[in-house]
């Protein structure tokens, strides 16, 4: 009996585990079924998972007339589509209420609607352009009505390819994190860039800032918070302006989510740095000597506590540079104006502290206009 009991629980904790590998399986969303790409031509497509939506994008071939393409979210594999589990409407010949909007279930028919048993009935778009690019996006609210939209666009979205960011070792009372984004190509005027940031895993509480983009190349300053916590960030692209996305300065989850063109999320597993205390370097520098054509010397008086300085960085605002560490360096400025110049030091642990200051350059003037007397 004792060992009829043994291989009895074995059975059932099996059968449980079974079922509820069964249940994760097929409780969000794996596949679009759509013939808006193909003009007519049904198909299923796979939906790439970011963590809290999935998302499809493709270029249709063909212009279709308001209602004739069709749209369903379902389970299963491209090669074995299942229909017994699906989000679409309720009721037949149902339309979303437009591209470029967020649908709430709770609002419209036309709608990601949760259906099990092959309910529902597929749903419909609005009038398709050949040549544009419609992305499909879905939340990953499991076996529950979703939040979902289409975006239009008459471009395909530009990917965000890589993240990086500066200093990799954050101290507390250092220079602020600069990320840098570089894209695959360069921004249409519509796509806006954001990089969203908490202190929570979860991104229960979190803050929005735009990214400004030149050419391919993005970047943005995130605000370094108190010691020993992390700070958790990711990048993404939307046609929906920062308003739309946090409506009174707070981050909407569904629409940061929802609204997303592309996202680089790091591999879903978002990046991460943590505050550290570490000494950091007192940086000083002045500048002497200031008329155009003649050299500008910059003289470095920085300091540590403890451990040591390992590099300096020079920025003279006209776009030269220098990594000396010597006590004095020079630049010679060609044009008069105010420059941003500034220092930067790092330890060498890894902390970093920037000093800035202008640099007023003036006009060195003309033998030819001075007359003698």
């Amino acid at each position: 009996m004792k060992v009829f009991v043994i291989k009895l629980s074995q059975s059932v904790g099996i059968t449980i585990m079974l079922l509820l590998c069964y249940v994760s399986s097929f409780g969000q969303a794996t596949l679009l079924g759509t013939d808006a790409f193909t003009g007519g031509s049904y198909s299923t497509f796979s939906l790439s998972s970011f963590g809290k939506f999935r998302q499809y994008r493709d270029q249709a071939s063909l212009n279709m007339a308001s209602g004739a393409a069709k749209w369903e979210f379902l389970i299963g594999s491209t090669g074995s589509p299942d229909y017994s589990t699906n989000w679409r409407p309720y009721l037949g010949s149902t339309s979303i209420p437009a591209f470029d909007s967020i649908i709430d279930p709770n609002l419209t028919n036309g709608s990601a609607r949760y259906n099990s048993s092959t309910g529902g009935s597929s749903g419909l778009l609005p009038a398709i352009t050949a040549g544009s690019y419609y992305t499909f996006n879905i939340g990953d609210n499991a076996s529950n009505d979703n939040y979902m939209a289409v975006w239009e666009t008459s471009f395909n979205p530009a990917q965000l390819t890589v993240v990086t960011q500066s200093p990799f070792v954050v101290c507390a009372g250092g220079d602020s994190v600069e990320v840098t984004i570089t894209s695959n190509k360069v921004l249409d005027p519509s796509e806006k860039a954001y990089i969203r940031y908490s202190s929570f895993s979860n991104f229960s509480t979190s803050f929005l800032s735009s990214i400004g983009f030149s050419g391919t190349n993005g970047s943005v300053k995130v605000p370094i918070p108190v010691t020993g916590i992390s700070t958790y960030y990711y990048v993404f692209t939307s046609k929906l302006t920062m308003n739309q996305l946090a409506p009174g300065g707070t981050p909407n989850q569904t629409y940061c989510d929802i609204g997303t063109l592309s996202i680089n999320n790091n591999s879903n597993s978002n990046y991460t740095f943590l505050v550290i205390t570490s000494p950091l370097p007192n940086v000083v520098f002045s500048a002497a000597d200031f008329c155009t054509g003649a050299a500008t010397t910059f003289t470095n008086s920085s300091s540590i506590s403890s451990g040591s300085i390992t590099n300096y960085l020079y920025t003279f605002g006209d776009g030269h540079t220098s990594t000396s560490s010597a006590p004095s360096v020079r630049n010679t400025y060609l044009l008069a104006g105010t420059y941003n110049a500034s220092l930067k030091a790092t330890s060498n642990l890894g902390c970093q502290k920037t000093a800035t200051q202008n640099i007023v350059i003036n006009q060195t003037p003309s033998t030819s206009n001075i007359s003698a007397y």
